[in-house]
């Protein structure tokens, strides 16, 4: 238990590190109070911070620092833990304690009702340092808090946490346990990653950086729970997991599956590591073998790693030998690197190149397509009156998609036109609530007509859907759509498609809501003959062709890979038989804009982006009324 004096020690140090920082703020850069003496609520703690101050930093007690700090258990950290609600599962690795959120971990169990996902860092470190000081641990002995996908199942010295810490502390060369956004830019000009375009390193940074938390703006991010900081700067901070994240996302790091070796045992981990990157975690790796630091990695080392790694390896002196090619005695570093890939512990090349089969195929295609100047698409923000004017012997079509909800920030920024098209997910998951307000809003525009199609998040409108994102009555297919048509009314021209052509003064307009299989959504059918035979159902001559999900290679790519993960057989359709003047799309946030064939305009419309902040405003395009006249 914690005497009433360690108690006031506590605080003491905790307000005086405060009056410090506000002391340097004032113009003291070593700490002197440069405060005006009528602040008395500041004087009182004076002789408690010249006490404190001479203590170690991290530390709550008076007189000299602590000693070092002991080795922390394991097992007792992760029991400790494991009585918070939000973690699933804890690991202590060195100096962190890698944590797994409760819902998180398993996207296939459903989403957590603790909240998981929403505990900060900086929340589970304060929770665990109360733990522990009560078990007698110095508080600069607690370990710092990460957070992972999932814990690696082996426990090999050097697993793919090593591999993740090794490029964080490489890129955080200022040491602060954030990756700033220049840190990052300079390692990704260094290492010539994300370099395709002159913005891709800005856009994969700033889709990686999570926003605040409603408990960060309250009580402060960094321990410190009175803290005044500008969060807008945090929000230009990658933390580890976001890190990670971004690492894996684009696959510049992946831990590998190996094939079926005929009876022969498989080493116990197996990663691939990017080409430019791999130097930082052969260092790291080769230093956790390399004991006596001397830069070689000596027999007794290797056995120790082929024991770990289960490696179908001799152990002795002659093996050991043949693989030190340069005679020093021990394996260099490269020499390290050609024992680990013939291992098959370590793959290396470029990500960029390590796709899957569908950017496979888009590698295959890529030369065939055609991407011209768009001619017939515009942007139009009413608040900023930039439309142009609609020819007479025209419809105007305003198109967005993707609102998930924020359909009435829209309102002030909607553009004057004829047809409204929306592409799908006017939800986030389909719920009756949101559903009737869409509704409601979409009676009250101005538009003549208004056509819709659903998306992967409008749940209730796939009366197949029985997954775990459903919330019972709230998302039932029958009640939900008979809610919408009434919230509509009659008269005020909505249209609602679903694998269904309509008409509009000789314009054919054809609809459907159905993409490949993403996550645990609605409309989702497997890639090849299920999808094609949706697509072989669209008849030829459609002018206007509204899906969901982005045709492959257009308005498709994804951060922070730019993989693409578009439907090729939609591609094939609409390039060989379909061929309409316009495809409106939605699906992929991150690829809003618009590619064009030479035939066919590729309109991806979505509204919001990937953070689902409002951001892209509607495009337009007008479309000749055949014929020439207008007929009503």
């Amino acid at each position: 238990p914690i005497s009433l004096r360690a108690r006031w020690a506590w605080l003491a140090h905790a307000c005086c590190r405060r009056h410090r920082e506000l002391c340097q703020r004032a113009g003291g850069a070593d700490g002197r109070c440069l405060l005006q003496p009528r602040r008395a609520r500041h004087s009182f703690l004076r002789p408690w911070c010249a006490r404190a101050l001479r203590a170690d930093e991290g530390s709550f007690f008076f007189g000299p620092g602590p000693a070092a700090c002991p080795p922390l258990p394991p097992d007792g950290v992760r029991e400790l833990l494991a009585g918070h609600p939000a973690v699933a599962e804890s690991r202590l690795v060195g100096d962190f304690v890698y944590v797994v959120r409760e819902g998180t971990q398993d996207a296939s169990k459903g989403p957590s009702l603790l909240g998981g996902a929403s505990v900060q860092e900086w929340e589970l470190k304060e929770f665990l340092t109360v733990k522990m000081v009560k078990q007698g641990f110095a508080p600069n002995c607690i370990p710092g808090v990460r957070f992972i996908d999932a814990l690696p199942c082996t426990t090999v010295p050097f697993t793919i946490l090593h591999v993740f810490d090794a490029l964080f502390s490489e890129v955080d060369r200022g040491r602060t346990g954030k990756i700033s956004f220049q840190e990052f830019t300079d390692f990704c000009r260094e290492r010539d990653l994300f370099s395709s375009t002159a913005s891709e390193a800005h856009d994969v940074f700033f889709s990686s950086v999570s926003r605040p938390s409603t408990s960060c703006y309250l009580f402060g991010n960094n321990n410190d729970m009175f803290q005044t900081q500008d969060f807008e700067v945090s929000k230009n901070e990658l933390k580890f997991y976001e890190f990670q994240k971004l690492l894996t996302d684009s696959g510049i790091i992946e831990l590998t599956s190996l094939p079926d070796q005929g009876g022969v045992q498989a080493p116990r981990a197996s990663y691939f590591v990017d080409e430019r990157v791999v130097d930082v975690v052969l260092r790291r790796w080769f230093s956790t073998y390399d004991a006596d630091a001397d830069g070689l990695l000596h027999f007794d080392e290797y056995t120790r790693m082929v024991a770990d790694y289960k490696l179908n390896f001799a152990v002795c002196q002659e093996a050991f030998r043949r693989l030190d090619k340069k005679g020093l005695g021990g394996l260099d570093l490269d020499e390290f690197r050609a024992l680990l890939e013939e291992a098959d512990i370590l793959q290396t090349g470029s990500s960029v190149h390590k796709d899957d089969e569908i950017g496979k195929l888009w590698r295959e295609i890529e030369e065939t397509q055609t991407f011209l100047p768009p001619s017939r698409v515009f942007v139009a923000d009413a608040r900023k009156g930039v439309a142009p004017p609609r020819p007479e012997d025209a419809l105007r079509f305003v198109c967005i998609s993707d609102t998930h909800g924020a359909h009435r920030q829209l309102s002030s920024r909607m553009p004057a036109g004829d047809v409204l098209l929306h592409a799908g997910d006017f939800s986030m998951a389909g719920g009756l609530e949101e559903v009737v307000d869409f509704g409601r809003w979409l009676s009250s525009l101005p538009y003549a007509h208004k056509i819709v199609i659903a998306g992967n998040h409008d749940l209730s409108f796939d009366k197949s859907y029985g997954g775990h994102h459903a919330k019972g009555g709230d998302t039932d297919a029958k009640a939900v759509r008979a809610a919408f048509a009434a919230a509509c009314g009659e008269g005020a021209g909505v249209v609602y498609l679903e694998d269904q052509e309509h008409t509009l003064e000789g314009i054919r307009i054809y609809g459907s809501p159905w993409q490949p299989e993403f996550g645990y959504w609605a409309f989702n059918l497997p890639r090849g003959a299920a999808l094609a035979e949706k697509w072989g159902a669209i008849p030829e001559g459609i002018d206007i062709l509204m899906v969901h999900g982005p045709a492959l290679g257009r308005g498709d790519a994804v951060l922070p890979s730019l993989k693409h993960v578009g439907c090729a057989d939609l591609l094939n359709e609409i390039q060989a038989r379909i061929r309409p003047k316009f495809l409106v799309c939605g699906h992929m946030h991150e690829g809003a804009g618009v590619t064009f064939d030479g035939t066919t305009h590729f309109v991806n419309a979505c509204s919001l982006d990937e953070q689902y902040d409002l951001v892209y405003m509607p495009l337009v395009f007008d479309f000749p009324i055949p014929g020439g006249a207008r007929k009503s």
